[in-house]
């Protein structure tokens, strides 16, 4: 009876619940994380909506900026002084350094050598000119007076045979003297016509030797003002009033052309450039006021203005600017450069250096 009840079947335990699926699981995060994007979306629309209608306009993405000029070498050569230090004030015309200017004095020595070779020339030329000329009117002056003996010695044999033809007193043998001397008239006419004509052919060649000699100055001439330019770039000067940069040379270093040698800020003439999101230019426009805040004095607010737009976007002019072809787009919001210029007569003006970094605000109403 025990050995039955101990064989007796026993009943399977109850099959467990089927798993949910992965969709009721995960539709619960997916629609709050859907709400969630759809909400910042909304909230980044009408973020964008208002800042564009803001009657002001915010960045801190500005920088003091100048037109500073990068003085470089015109000549090779080496560096002979520079009177001048780092950060030093400077005038117009100021001598900031000089190049050795031995070789460029010897060229400038030589192109006016050529110069005055090439005007002793012309000179020389000019007198043979005027040479020529005296010989011509004399050679015309002969001509004057073999036409006379032509015309007296054709007038004598036109005598002569006027005597034989009326039975006078006239004879052969004068006639025939008659005659010799007027061929002879007439030889001397022909010879000086050629005379007069190869005199002329020369004063031609003279006159063309003279053009070909003025050419040959006017390039002397040219390569002379080479030269004095070349020796007046050994000596750099500062282009404006300003303060001098960090040298880039030392004295007695060498120098090629194109080598930069020395900095100048035109301090303080200043200026803001403020990069702006395109969303935030919706209604700015030049002259509008500009408050500007300098890290550099906490509390300070300069006054400025607007004063123009770039015409493109900063990422425009980089060195390889953005080509967003079909596939890899994503879009970003570009920002605009804004020049901003000072109001006169602020003090604080002349304490500003470029790269310090500001906060402007843009009263756009």
């Amino acid at each position: 009876m025990a050995d039955a009840q101990s064989q007796a079947p026993v009943a399977p335990a109850p099959a467990p619940p089927p798993p949910p699926s992965t969709w009721k699981r995960l539709a619960v995060p997916l629609s709050a994380l859907a709400l969630v994007l759809l909400l910042v979306v909304l909230a980044s629309a009408r973020w964008v909506r208002w800042q564009g209608a803001s009657s002001t306009q915010v960045t801190d993405d500005a920088v003091v900026k100048s037109d500073t000029t990068r003085l470089s070498a015109r000549v090779a050569g080496n560096i002979n002084r520079i009177p001048v230090q780092d950060y030093q004030t400077v005038k117009a015309g100021e001598l900031l350094l000089e190049i050795d200017s031995a070789e460029y004095e010897a060229a400038l020595a030589q192109a006016d050598a050529s110069v005055a070779g090439a005007v002793a020339t012309i000179e020389n030329l000019d007198n043979q000119k005027a040479l020529q000329r005296a010989v011509v009117a004399q050679a015309e002056a002969q001509r004057a007076a073999a036409h006379a003996s032509e015309v007296q010695t054709r007038q004598e044999l036109e005598r002569q045979n006027s005597l034989i033809a009326g039975g006078l007193a006239g004879t052969r043998q004068k006639v025939e003297l008659a005659v010799a001397q007027h061929e002879k008239s007439l030889a001397d006419v022909a010879a000086i016509e050629r005379t007069i004509e190869a005199q002329r052919r020369q004063l031609d060649v003279l006159n063309g030797q003279e053009a070909q000699l003025t050419t040959q100055l006017r390039a002397a001439q040219a390569l002379r003002v080479n030269a004095e330019l070349r020796l007046r770039y050994t000596r750099v000067t500062a282009p404006f009033d300003g303060v001098v940069g960090e040298r880039q040379v030392h004295e007695g270093d060498y120098v090629n052309v194109g080598t930069n040698l020395v900095s100048v800020v035109p301090l303080p003439n200043v200026f803001v450039t403020a990069n702006y999101k395109e969303t935030q230019l919706t209604r700015v426009q030049p002259g509008q006021k500009v408050d500007i805040r300098v890290d550099t004095f906490p509390g300070e607010v300069l006054q400025g203005h607007v004063a123009r737009l770039s015409p493109a976007s900063g990422s425009t002019f980089a060195l390889l600017p953005p080509d967003n072809a079909t596939g890899n787009f994503t879009k970003v919001v570009q920002r605009i450069p804004v020049r901003i210029e000072f109001e006169p007569g602020q003090k604080l003006v002349a304490q500003l250096r470029p790269g310090m970094s500001v906060v402007t605000r843009i009263h756009v109403d």
